[in-house]
């Protein structure tokens, strides 16, 4: 059972450390992270919220507690990243609506030229 754990918290962790990668990547912008990436995201918390509520910090399977020890390291790194990729976001919807309202303007010149040539 302890090598179930073992095995669950390795994989979690590797998944983790994947994901943060990716984020780091899109702050960088040398890759990108889709919805699909942040609903697996979302499975895997869920996931393993129970089994982090299962381990006992008094357990003496020193490869567990490790393990349980570097998820809760990258769910600190995470919660930074996170934060970075909202900011992106923000910063990817600000020039979004920036480009929007640069089109809405040029198609209002274009229309004005019209109507008086």
């Amino acid at each position: 059972m302890k090598t179930n754990k073992n095995n669950l918290f390795a994989d979690a962790n590797h998944k983790l450390h994947v994901f943060l990668e990716r984020a780091d990547g899109l702050v960088h912008g040398t890759t990108d992270v889709s919805a699909e990436d942040l609903r697996a995201l979302g499975r895997l918390l869920e996931t393993m919220a129970p089994q982090m509520a299962e381990v006992s910090h008094n357990d003496s399977d020193a490869v567990l507690q490790e393990q349980v020890q570097r998820y809760i390291a990258n769910l600190r790194s995470l919660q930074v990243s996170l934060e970075q990729i909202r900011c992106v976001m923000l910063a990817r919807r600000a020039k979004l609506d920036s480009a929007r309202l640069h089109v809405e303007g040029v198609r209002s010149w274009a229309n004005a030229y019209r109507q008086t040539a």
